[in-house]
């Protein structure tokens, strides 16, 4: 891969380094690519090596030179190995170096997202006065007030029916009621008068629009 200063290309609207995040991004990706593929690579030279060992020592009782083959093998054998293992650590560091670009990312979103939000709310909060907010309030309890009076003016409105029958149902008891006393009186002096008690009674009284009852 080409050095990261060979590939920078400043951007026209000054963000270098918006652009040097994006070339070295770039290079991450595609050194854990080329690794990725240089292990597939080693892996194969390993598992042929280990066959040709196999082989040569198959044959060692055949052929003089199959020692010796064996050992060259044997040697490629450790060598593929060893650039395995070094291959393999370099992997983990890009790997690391990957997942933690990936997570500064998402902080990165995150900052933003908060950044607007909080510009957002800013505006709205500066839309809203607390004298306006507080007015607002005592109208609108001073409108709730106005309706539970309202509300209990019609309750007491639609009850009065009710109390206007239960004032002439009182008034009526009262006049019979007098009636039964002026009877009694009325008795009394009769009988006070002829010496017997008189067999008619006295006129009662009704309630009013009722007449004079005989």
């Amino acid at each position: 891969a080409a050095p990261i200063a060979d590939l920078v290309v400043p951007a026209s609207d000054g963000g270098d380094g918006v652009e040097l995040q994006r070339v070295m991004s770039s290079d991450l990706d595609q050194a854990a690519k080329d690794i990725k593929t240089q292990l597939a690579s080693l892996e194969n030279n390993i598992v042929k090596a280990d066959l040709e060992i196999r082989e040569q020592v198959a044959r060692a009782s055949l052929d003089p030179l199959s020692h010796q083959r064996a050992l060259n093998a044997m040697k490629k054998k450790r060598l593929f190995e060893e650039q395995r293992k070094h291959l393999i650590g370099a992997q983990f560091n890009i790997d690391s170096l990957v997942y933690q670009r990936d997570q500064a990312r998402v902080t990165l979103t995150a900052v933003k997202a908060l950044e607007a939000g909080t510009r957002s709310l800013k505006a709205q909060q500066q839309s809203m006065e607390p004298g306006k907010v507080e007015d607002l309030c005592d109208d609108a309890a001073v409108l709730a007030d106005e309706m539970r009076a309202i509300g209990d003016s019609l309750a007491t409105s639609y009850s009065m029916g009710d109390t206007n029958s239960e004032a002439a149902e009182a008034l009526d008891r009262e006049y019979l009621r007098f009636d039964q006393e002026l009877a009694s009186l009325a008795i009394v002096a009769g009988a006070e008068k002829v010496g017997t008690a008189p067999v008619a009674t006295a006129p009662t009284y009704s309630a009013p629009g009722r007449g004079l009852a005989a």
